[in-house]
């Protein structure tokens, strides 16, 4: 599997259709995942609690990967995500990058930068006063 096929796979089933049952069959069991947290999540069940966490808290979760980037065994992905939070009903549309290292068709090593400053904003977490 190309690259491209594993992220375009990894985003379509398991945030836009909710197939959790993959993150075993696509993560290596020594993963690391970068700015997810206030540190790295280390293994696969660190990740999985993450996913349940968000998928808790934001319903309709759909990211599209705007622009694929590849070099050896890393892909970057350039991504819109939209959802809906939960609690308050109000939509969610960020943006974020990716940067993974596939070992053996796996996802090794993971560093995300995702817009969470904003999806705190657009539901009420963190308002624009304390940026002040």
């Amino acid at each position: 599997m190309q690259n491209k096929d594993f992220m375009l796979r990894w985003y379509n089933e398991l945030w836009n259709q909710d197939n959790e049952s993959i993150i075993d069959e696509l993560m290596h069991p020594h993963v690391k995942a970068y700015g997810l947290g206030p540190g790295p999540l280390v293994g696969v069940d660190a990740f999985k609690q993450f996913y349940k966490t968000f998928r808790n808290e934001f319903a309709d979760i759909h990211v599209t990967i705007d622009k694929s980037i590849s070099e050896d065994d890393y892909e970057v992905s350039l991504c819109t995500v939209t959802a809906k939070h939960k609690q308050s009903g109000k939509p969610v549309n960020i943006t974020g990058t990716s940067v993974v290292q596939l070992k053996n068709g796996q996802l090794l090593n993971g560093w995300n930068h995702f817009d969470f400053l904003t999806l705190n904003l657009q539901i009420g977490k963190i308002t624009e006063e304390q940026l002040r």
